[in-house]
């Protein structure tokens, strides 16, 4: 593990250490775009994973390249520089303006909901940032920790073993025809 001062600088705006590259992985999600987006190893790359894939299904696709961790940042004391990080669609989200649509965002204050203060969304920023997303809890927060582990159990669907499919009623139907009598209900 490697941490680091940047800046002078030795934790990010919300409150987690600086780090090196080291300490971050690529979320593993099935996504196209994230492999330009180191994130901090552990509950944030967990969480931070989850919210990619909620976003993809939920919000808008994913179109561009994901920005995550970065060694440099025009903010001082930056997420980006934790590893807490992520800008997605960046080129349509211009930092310092607001151009998303009234029903993304309404999407997206939706899923903040669902992700219980583990996300904070840059757009809540005086300067609007709504490419930006990033954790909104401290490292070892015991409600960032429960969340995290709750994903990784299959909570919001994104994790663990897929659910079981859903069947039509005229389905499961025709299923039973072909059981033996015997079987059916």
């Amino acid at each position: 593990m490697s941490f680091r001062t940047v800046y002078d600088y030795t934790h990010s705006e919300n409150g987690w250490p600086m780090c090196d590259r080291d300490e971050c992985v690529i979320a593993d999600v099935p996504l196209e775009f994230i492999d330009t987006a180191p994130i901090r190893r552990g509950d944030a790359a967990t969480i931070l994973g989850a919210w990619m894939v909620w976003y993809d299904r939920n919000v808008e696709e994913i179109v561009s390249p994901v920005w995550g961790w970065s060694r440099e940042n025009l903010v001082r004391n930056s997420n980006h520089l934790s590893g807490t990080a992520i800008d997605l669609n960046a080129p349509k989200y211009p930092w310092g303006r607001r151009v998303m649509a009234r029903d993304l965002i309404d999407r997206v204050r939706a899923g903040l909901l669902l992700f219980e203060g583990c996300v904070f969304w840059g757009a809540d920023w005086t300067r609007a940032d709504e490419m930006h997303y990033q954790i909104g809890r401290l490292e070892g927060d015991p409600v960032l920790v429960s969340f995290a582990q709750r994903l990784r159990a299959g909570h919001l669907g994104i994790y663990g073993p897929p659910p079981p499919p859903e069947y039509s009623e005229f389905v499961r139907a025709g299923f039973a025809q072909l059981l033996p009598p015997s079987r059916r209900n």
